[in-house]
This record gives C-alpha cells, structure tokens and sequence, in this order.
C-alpha cells in the first residue's frame, strides 16, 4: 500500500513539472522593442522552459487586437500611453516600466549635407517619413515635434510616407523610400554606421517610456508575473541597454 501511495505521488509530481515545463505565455509587443524582446524571450525559455509567443507590432494595432480578442497575458508597448488605456479598462493585474526611449531625426549618409537641421525639412522636394499617429506613439511624438519646430505646416506637406512601426520607418531610411524620417534612437543604436542623426531638443518632446504589463486575462498569471519580473531585472535590464533603450529612472 505504502508502495502504491509512494507511486502516485510521483505520477503526480511527474504530471505537475510536465505542465509547468509545457507552460506557454502569450505576450503583445511594440515592434521596436523586438530585438531585446527576442533575446530575453530566448533566455527566460532557457532558464524556465516557459514558452513565450509574442505579437509583435504597432502598440495602437496591438491595443486593438486585445480590445478584439480580450485573450493574453502580457502587454509590452513603447509607451505607458497604452498601458494607460489598459488601466481605463481595468485589464492591469501589474504594471512596470522598463526602459526609457527618445527621437531623432535620421537620414541616409548621403542626405546629410542637404539637412542640417529639423527646419531643413520643410525644403520643397524633400521626403519625409513619420510615425502613423494612430497606430504608433513615436507618430504623435513627430507631430509635436514639428508643431515645437515653428514649421509644422512646411513640414507636414512634405510627408511621403507614414507608418505603423518604427522598425519600419527606418526601413524606408536605409532604403532610399525618404530622405529623412523621425525615428526611435534605439533603432540608430541598431543599425551602426548605416544612418545619420541629428538630435532634437529634448524640450520639443516627452521621452517615453517602455512598460511590460501582466493583464488580468492571463491564464498563467504566476508565470507572466515570472516573465515580467525577468524583463526588469538587472541583467533583462542590460539587455535592453546593449540594443539602445537605457533604464528608466527609479521611483
């Protein structure tokens, strides 16, 4: 009998680790935060065996397939704006904030004789890429700055391209597809030696900042909190700096 009861115990035990080995996550994140995102993914499943699927794109796009859906576990945008608008929802079991990331003006090498400054890009002819403001934080973001610049009208009308994720609009950059493009310093940081930059004055702008969500639709709530305290650790924390997004300051 003792024997019987002593092998049940361990079919238990046996079953218990299989499901927590087989746990999976299901996380939504802003397509510019999907080098470091990928990385820490690979190693927590390393450390864990917890899988981590993840959405990737626009923060406004994901907001909406949540809204759409109300299933996942996580949510990693580029701003607390949307975390914001998770809480109006009451959908926040636990928040953090990650990193911290600012714009810049970017442009191929062999444009930046022709702009040397953000007043540069209301010259006639000049193609200019910026964020959608719908589906990207960085679009609204550009559109302050340009209405800081003085020449937000000039500017405007040379707008060719608009897109739904940084990654993208840097894309359009090293492509040739625009001359210049408002885009996240983290993706300069990741593309070394392949752009042009020119600072923006931190008072045109509010850096933003990067948060990592545990949502109350989570079914494995313990293992997304598990993730999330990951990500802010020291060492999830250095990852993110080593792809160009630096801490956010502590409360």
């Amino acid at each position: 009998m003792r024997l019987k009861t002593l092998v049940l115990a361990f079919g238990l035990l046996a079953v218990q680790a299989a499901a927590a080995s087989a746990q999976e996550l299901y996380a939504y994140v802003g397509a510019g935060l999907r080098p470091p995102v990928d990385a820490l993914i690979t190693a927590f499943q390393k450390e864990t065996g917890i899988v981590v699927r993840a959405e990737y794109g626009g923060s406004g796009q994901l907001l909406a397939r949540f809204a759409e859906t109300r299933k996942g576990d996580l949510f990693i945008p580029g701003t607390t704006f949307y975390t914001d608008k998770l809480k109006e929802q009451d959908a926040v079991a636990d928040l953090q904030v990650l990193v911290m990331h600012g714009p810049v003006l970017a442009m191929a090498p062999a444009r930046a004789d022709a702009i040397r400054s953000v007043a540069n890009l209301a010259k006639p002819g000049l193609r200019l890429g910026l964020g959608d403001p719908r589906a990207l934080a960085l679009g609204r973001t550009a559109g302050e700055i340009l209405d800081k610049s003085g020449q937000g009208e000039a500017i405007r009308k040379n707008v060719t391209a608009r897109a739904a994720t940084v990654k993208q609009l840097a894309i359009y950059v090293l492509d040739g597809n625009v001359d210049a493009a408002i885009i996240g310093a983290a993706d300069v940081a990741q593309n070394p030696g392949k752009l042009t930059v020119l600072a923006i004055p931190p008072s045109w702008y509010q850096a933003e900042y990067a948060p990592v969500a545990v949502l109350k639709t989570s079914t494995a709530p313990d293992a997304a909190r598990r993730f999330a305290a990951f990500l802010a650790s020291d060492a999830g924390l250095a990852v993110f700096q080593s792809f160009g997004f630096p801490p956010a300051p502590k409360p």
